[in-house]
């Protein structure tokens, strides 16, 4: 490991597969500061793309980053630079896709697009009430300062409460909203030890929106090697195993019974042209977040 200043930034960098020959090295950031065991998805991912990709670009070394006190917003940033990482994984937006280089194969199969709410218990019996999902923008909701779903959930109409990641859960506790929308794989993990807080059983939402893997814009040969490989696993089976088996997906799809919810589906405004191609490719998307975004966005 060795650590290197830059500006105020502690960033320290760790090798974690070491070829005896590499090719590409592929750095990425991996938050000390706040622990998120959703990254390991992400970098099981990476890692399965890459070794999908070796027999056309050869071997690789992945290198873990942490960035010491950088957000979501502040590590892209870096990516655009071209400063410390090589590869980062966030939700798209039509800004991020101009910045940056896209792979164009959503991480999740659109699952971030499928959202439940964390809540306070004390909503719980207004909620059991509520008949007409459209009456969810009658509550206010709680999203992040970077987020892409921010301006989703405004331009659709929601009062949004908007906090830092780190502080949205204890604003929810405070009741400074009434719902905090997420993807169906986060809440469970983010109510443990919370006495407060539950995971609503009955209601959500659902928007076409996608987790790619971006580059800085000039390193085509990653974006393109990501690509590749992404698509490589696609075909053998290998991705929707991973998206099946995982211990931040397994069980969560029977588990959260998105099917059987009221859901109220949004439109997203902030998607590119290429990103509602891929809503409209049937195996790229999780099939409930496919129907039900058609069924409000026909065009898409």
């Amino acid at each position: 490991m060795w650590k290197s200043g830059f500006r105020g930034w502690l960033v320290l960098v760790t090798l974690i597969v070491s070829p005896a020959i590499a090719s590409d090295v592929v750095r990425y950031n991996r938050s000390q500061t706040v622990i998120d065991p959703k990254q390991n998805y992400y970098i099981a991912l990476l890692t399965l793309a890459l070794q999908k990709s070796k027999d056309t670009f050869g071997d690789f070394q992945l290198q873990e980053v942490f960035i010491e006190e950088a957000n979501q917003a502040r590590t892209l940033e870096f990516l655009e630079a071209g400063q410390f990482i090589d590869v980062h994984w966030t939700m798209t937006s039509i800004e991020r896709e101009r910045k940056l280089g896209t792979v164009y194969i959503p991480l999740l199969k659109g699952m971030m697009g499928a959202r439940l709410f964390i809540v306070h218990k004390d909503s719980l019996p207004r909620l059991s009430q509520l008949k007409d999902p459209l009456k969810l923008k009658e509550l206010s909701v709680g999203s992040g300062f970077a987020w892409p779903d921010t301006r989703i959930l405004k331009d659709n109409g929601f009062e949004v409460t908007v906090g830092s990641s780190e502080n949205l859960i204890n604003m929810l506790e405070k009741k400074r909203f009434a719902l905090f929308p997420r993807a169906i794989h986060e809440p469970w993990s983010e109510v443990n030890g919370r006495t407060e807080l539950v995971v609503e059983e009955n209601l959500g939402l659902c928007y076409p929106v996608a987790m790619y893997f971006f580059t800085n814009q000039h390193n085509s040969r990653l974006r393109e090697r990501l690509q590749y490989g992404l698509e490589k696993a696609i075909e053998d089976g290998s991705f929707d195993t991973l998206f099946a088996t995982h211990p931040i997906t397994a069980d969560v799809l029977s588990l959260a019974h998105f099917e059987q919810r009221k859901v109220l589906p949004l439109q997203n405004e902030g998607i590119t042209a290429r990103t509602r191609q891929v809503f409209n490719t049937p195996s790229l998307v999780w099939q409930p977040v496919f129907d039900c975004v058609k069924s409000f966005n026909p065009q898409l």
